[in-house]
């Protein structure tokens, strides 16, 4: 028996497709850069200090003083929170970060360490653009 109303028409499979490359688009802007692995760490949204982590030859120490110090400690490919004075420890059992799009964060101190891709904007020299607001 036919039916006089189908259940899918032509442009209903037409606006499912656009929706779904939208979805696809999305997914892979979403993805985080690749390129050498870059420690950005900020202290009160300002950021303190920006190192790509292949250029580290022998691990080093970065204590950020506050009303609560936070020790960062850096190391050849990877970077990771080591010591704070915060009651909960959440940023110190994030444990070692070595991907790009992986971050570690102190709320109370007020800390932000995350790895990014190296872009070829920052191996000129000029400072990329994180995001934008509108």
């Amino acid at each position: 028996m036919s039916s006089r109303f189908p259940l899918f028409k032509k442009r209903d499979l037409l606006v499912f497709l656009a929706a779904a490359a939208l979805a696809g688009i999305g997914f892979l802007s979403w993805i985080p850069q690749s390129g050498a692995p870059v420690a950005v760490i900020e202290q009160d949204g300002h950021e303190v200090r920006r190192i790509s982590l292949n250029q580290i030859s022998q691990p080093e120490t970065l204590v950020l003083e506050g009303e609560i110090p936070v020790t960062i400690l850096l190391e050849p490919g990877q970077v990771s929170i080591i010591k704070s004075s915060c009651p909960d420890q959440v940023c110190v059992n994030t444990g070692v970060l070595t991907r790009p799009g992986q971050s570690a964060v102190c709320l109370p101190a007020r800390v932000a360490v995350r790895i990014t891709g190296e872009t070829r904007s920052e191996s000129d020299g000029q400072t990329p653009i994180d995001g934008m607001t509108g």
